[in-house]
């Protein structure tokens, strides 16, 4: 299983970032009439040490919602439920989970806030 999808089905376990978002955990981008609040992940890096399988990826969580602070709200449970987060699951041994940064913007085409969450997941593929 891909990295990617162990971690969107952590988030969709976790209290916190359900009883925000729900399911609304897509990957990349958003439907096309989304309901908010909702959260599009990407993969933004992947490198892999050769001699070591050890891989770390750079992925970044976008919390959107048409108030600011629900998307705050959103972007903090995304963060703690992944910080320093370790397990072993679906062929992929996380090592570390540890949070890069945000940053946050409006748009005012769909009348959304967005804050991205980044963090670095070390993990090995088993």
């Amino acid at each position: 299983m891909q990295i990617e999808s162990i971690l969107r089905a952590v988030l969709k376990a976790d209290p916190a970032v359900s009883a925000l978002a729900g399911t609304r955990i897509y990957q990349t981008v958003l439907p096309r009439e989304p309901v908010f609040p909702a959260v599009a992940y990407q993969m933004v890096s992947r490198v892999q040490d050769n001699l070591t399988g050890i891989v770390q990826a750079r992925i970044q969580y976008t919390c959107m919602d048409a108030a600011w602070v629900r998307a705050a709200d959103l972007a903090d449970a995304v963060r703690c439920a992944l910080h320093g987060y370790r397990v072993t699951r679906d062929g992929a041994r996380i090592e570390n989970i540890q949070y890069a940064g945000q940053t946050s913007g409006y748009d005012p085409d769909t009348g959304s806030f967005w804050i991205p969450v980044d963090v670095i997941v070390t993990y090995f593929e088993v």
